[in-house]
């Protein structure tokens, strides 16, 4: 890692254990839904919901730095994201009612979103090795997303109260949001910037890539959001087993994302990897979705489609910063994340009212869409080059 100065360093390190926090956030999310449904008495379909409150609160926020406060102190406003998370964490550990749960989760997204936004702007502002250092950010959330689940399942399997696992989670969280306020101290510059200003898409390309990415959001947390309630449903898993595929999932979207990465520093085409990227990932859900309750098999399924959607991301936002169109990657990103207010959500509809397999079918029709638009898209632009490979 290359710093433009040895102050930015601490700042860095602040900056990944964000997105670890992140990351162990958002991957809990998944194992505690039944508890949390049972808690406050509403049904799990309904208790899917939370996804829904995140993703409004996540993409509110981020659009607000995209549009207006990406030339603000990125620094004041990771460590305003960390607190808004913190805040949120505490009201989702201890919320006695529905109503509560559903803001809780609004004030966590909003959190993520000026965390995730923030940090991105943050780290190219601050190092001329831009390409690593976005990937090592992105790799500390999965690392986060890996250990969410082995933390809350672990917990779940022997106390069952969700208020220990958010405590946990506020912890990491108070204590990294200690450590930005002093890297924040230690970086005597502010950070922003005033590029990758927020506009509307006019190119095709950065509508279609939209549109993909919008599915691909969909597919990606729905997928790892109820895994382990498919687990426990059809696999007769028990609550720490299921977190455990839960955890191999999000395990597999990171080395996908690692590929990915090798993939590209050898220059080769994103739009041929987004379409093996989306074939993988759909044949592999359909698998999980016809395990019959083989726990070998679905576990195996499992890391087969997080592995092949790892690649999804980076080679969508490829596609579009190599384009003519290159400034509006902010919002073909913020039109893919739109794709986590009710995908999941309708997902778990799915998974209740008609069964596990059925709700786990969902991640391989999004799939099966995606594989036929990147076609489509392939066959009419041809080879598309990396470009400014986000991963």
């Amino acid at each position: 890692m290359e710093d433009i100065s040895p102050d930015y360093r601490l700042l860095h390190w602040a900056a990944y254990a964000s997105l670890f926090c992140l990351g162990v956030s958002a991957a809990a999310i998944g194992p505690v839904l039944p508890f949390l449904a049972d808690d406050v008495e509403v049904s799990l379909d309904t208790a899917g919901l939370l996804l829904t409150a995140f993703f409004v609160g996540s993409i509110a926020s981020s659009a607000l730095v995209a549009v207006a406060l990406h030339a603000r102190d990125q620094r004041a406003l990771v460590a305003l994201g960390l607190t808004f998370e913190l805040a949120g964490t505490l009201m989702l550990a201890f919320a006695p009612a529905w109503e509560l749960v559903l803001v809780a989760g609004i004030v966590i997204g909003v959190g993520d979103g000026l965390v995730i936004s923030s940090t991105h702007i943050l780290i190219p502002a601050t190092t001329r090795d831009v390409a690593s250092s976005i990937n090592r950010l992105n790799l500390f959330f999965a690392f986060g997303a890996i250990a969410g689940p082995l933390w809350t399942g672990a917990i779940l399997a022997t106390v069952g109260d969700r208020w220990v696992v958010y405590a946990g989670i506020a912890v990491c969280l108070a204590a990294t949001l200690a450590f930005t306020v002093l890297a924040d101290l230690a970086a005597h510059h502010p950070v922003s910037s005033e590029k990758q200003e927020f506009r509307i898409p006019t190119s095709s390309t950065a509508w279609i890539m939209g549109g993909v990415l919008f599915l691909y959001v969909g597919a990606e947390f729905g997928l790892g959001a109820w895994v382990s309630s498919f687990a426990q449903e059809t696999l007769d898993a028990g609550v720490f087993a299921a977190a455990l595929i839960a955890a191999g999932y999000w395990g597999a979207l990171a080395l996908g994302r690692i590929a990915s990465g090798w993939y590209f520093a050898r220059g080769r085409d994103a739009a041929t990897l987004l379409i093996v990227g989306c074939a993988g990932a759909g044949i592999a859900a359909l698998m999980l979705t016809l395990s019959s309750g083989n726990i070998a098999i679905a576990s195996v399924a499992a890391f087969g489609a997080g592995f092949f959607l790892g690649p999804i991301w980076p080679s969508v936002t490829s596609i579009v910063a190599a384009g003519a169109d290159s400034g509006a990657t902010a919002a073909t990103v913020t039109i893919g994340n739109a794709g986590g207010v009710a995908l999941p959500w309708l997902q778990g509809k799915v998974l209740v009212g008609a069964g596990a397999a059925q709700g786990v079918a969902v991640t391989a029709a999004l799939c099966g869409v995606m594989l036929v638009i990147s076609g489509a898209f392939h066959a009419r632009r041809g080879p598309v080059a990396p470009g400014v490979v986000r991963v």
